[in-house]
């Protein structure tokens, strides 16, 4: 399928359409009023300390708070999270503008900048994890790839609008543009109607173990660290080039002032390599994709050393941008695939958490360097250290690939076996495997109560071998319905209700079983649209199960 194919199938989902939409719009407010605000600072201050300290107003925030965001993220229903933050952003930029319009105190600026950063730290890790549950599984990487290259858009689009109003000669314009588009945000992302929400808070933990146990996700999972170390690597990259771009122009003839047009070739990089990131994503073997994508990320940064043409300048950005963005959809894509829906949007935080602190320690490291080495030395060690990291820690990055196919080989039986039962018509395979992963196998002796009629539904049973009876309490006596034979499933019909169990459930003589966690089963339902022969024999197997009532019989309407 083509690019625009992909991108389709994403954006042919509703609320889709409406996430990238606030992303846009929140995106070309934000770096609109990030440009027009470093330029403020400095004409009023005159110090490239402000400017320092108001950046880092904005990065700090999130780099200390983004578990807790993810925690908030993960407590409450994301789509509200969302709404919450943006609208309390709008407030706070609002204040902000009243202040800028007024040349008013610049401490005040600080620490409203600070503020507006605190309450903004929810609404990206439940964005992050909202994501998975508007698209089909198969649909998640070109989402992803989608919102790479419209980010790269909004990188050249939003500084362009904001050095637009900064010429007007009107500053508080953009930081009202940035207010009003976070209003706007909030407004369609209100209009989404998927409701997704992680496990945090669920049995009443403390707010130290909710934290702890996005730790612990990613420890259980060890392919996680790993490609939250790539990306933090691929992070620096970029923090180094945010300090190396203005001198990199000079080099190329055109002057500091060319910085925005780096800026735009890693961008158009980006856009062309969404594209390749979908289709790589789909690769068994992701180690050799992800060091690759920094090496490409990295290596254009030693051959400028050589460079004084402009537009090769351009064009090595350009390559710098592509693996960028490589190594950023995989990695999204990888953890949103791998981790639990329940702990998602604590995970993508600490993602977060490694990139700002990354971005940070590479921009001023960068900078240190460059005033003792000067420029030659900084691309040198950008295009040729960070690679060499790249290749010395991919061991781990094999090893669990490793892992991953033998676990695929070791599942594949069960998928086969899922796949038959026609549970999940539209699943993909991915989706397939981690069902299979977190099914328990149970031996269960003959005339043993598998489920009982009116207890809580937990989990999906399914029949590997042997037979089970399902009867009905129907006016006080308990009425046989029929025998169900290997390889079937039960127990669907209480999960997507949310209601009690509408049946018994005995084994007739030895049976296998698997049983599948209630939570899985709905996740995978919800990501896979449930198929239509889901839908249809679940809806049979509750009027078979139900009995009906006079209003009922008389109408032909079973109970549901």
């Amino acid at each position: 399928m083509s690019l625009g194919g992909r991108y389709r199938a994403a954006l042919g989902h509703r609320d889709m359409r409406l996430l990238v939409s606030s992303f846009i719009v929140d995106g070309l407010g934000s770096w609109a009023y990030s440009t027009v605000m470093m330029v403020y600072v400095y004409q009023r201050t005159g110090s490239a300390t402000w400017v320092a300290m108001t950046a880092a107003s904005r990065w700090i925030p999130g780099l200390v708070l983004a578990p807790l965001g993810g925690v908030i993220a993960d407590r409450f229903e994301r789509t509200r999270v969302m709404i919450v933050s943006a609208l309390t952003s709008a407030f706070v930029v609002a204040v902000m503008t009243v202040v800028v319009a007024g040349d008013g105190s610049m401490p005040a600026l600080l620490v409203l900048s600070a503020f507006a950063a605190t309450v903004y730290v929810p609404y990206r890790p439940a964005a992050g994890a909202l994501t998975p549950d508007l698209v089909l599984e198969k649909e998640l990487a070109a989402a992803n790839a989608l919102f790479s290259a419209l980010e790269s858009l909004t990188v050249v689009v939003g500084p362009a609008l904001g050095g637009l109003l900064l010429l007007a000669g009107r500053p508080s314009s953009a930081l009202a543009l940035d207010a009003a588009s976070f209003g706007v945000a909030a407004v369609l992302v209100s209009r989404i109607r998927t409701r997704s929400r992680g496990g945090a808070g669920a049995d009443n933990e403390s707010v130290r173990r909710q934290l702890f146990d996005g730790f612990e996700a990613v420890r259980r999972e060890s392919v996680a660290g790993v490609l939250i170390m790539f990306c933090a690597l691929d992070s620096a990259i970029y923090g180094a080039s945010t300090v190396l771009y203005a001198p990199i122009s000079q080099q190329l003839g055109t002057g500091v002032e060319g910085y925005s047009y780096l800026l735009a070739g890693s961008a158009l990089g980006g856009l062309v390599a969404a594209a390749l990131a979908d289709r790589l994503s789909r690769s068994a073997r992701l180690s050799p994709v992800i060091v690759g994508g920094i090496c490409l990320q990295a290596l254009p940064f030693a051959f400028t050393v050589l460079v004084h043409n402009p537009v090769v300048g351009f064009g090595l950005q350009v390559v710098s941008g592509a693996g960028m963005i490589i190594v950023d959809v995989l990695a999204i894509t990888a953890l949103q695939r791998a981790m639990p829906r329940a702990v998602l949007s604590r995970v993508l935080s600490l993602f977060d958490t490694s990139v700002f602190a990354a971005i940070l320690t590479a921009s001023f490291l960068f900078a240190a360097l460059f005033s003792v080495a000067g420029l030659r030395t900084c691309l040198l060690t950008v295009g040729l250290a960070f690679p060499l990291v790249a290749v010395l820690g991919i061991a781990p990055m094999l090893a669990a690939d490793r892992r991953a196919v033998a676990t695929v080989r070791e599942l594949a039986p069960r998928v086969s076996l899922l796949r038959a039962l026609d549970l999940f018509a539209a699943a993909s395979r991915t989706t397939l495997e981690r069902l299979a992963a977190a099914m328990a196998e149970t031996e269960v002796p003959g005339g043993t109560t598998v489920i009982a009629e009116g207890d809580t539904a937990h989990a999906l049973y399914v029949l590997v071998s042997g037979e089970v009876d399902v009867t009905a309490d129907h006016d006080g006596s308990e009425q046989f319905l029929r025998t169900m034979s290997a390889p079937a499933y039960f127990g669907e019909i209480g999960l997507l209700t949310n209601g009690a169990r509408t049946a018994t459930v005995r084994a007739r003589g030895r049976v296998t079983l698997w049983e599948l966690p209630g939570q899985e089963f709905l996740e995978a339902v919800q990501g896979s649209r449930a198929s239509t022969s889901l839908v249809q024999t679940s809806a049979a197997r509750l009027a078979r199960s139900r009995p009906r009532t006079p209003e009922e019989t008389s109408s032909g309407t079973p109970s549901t």
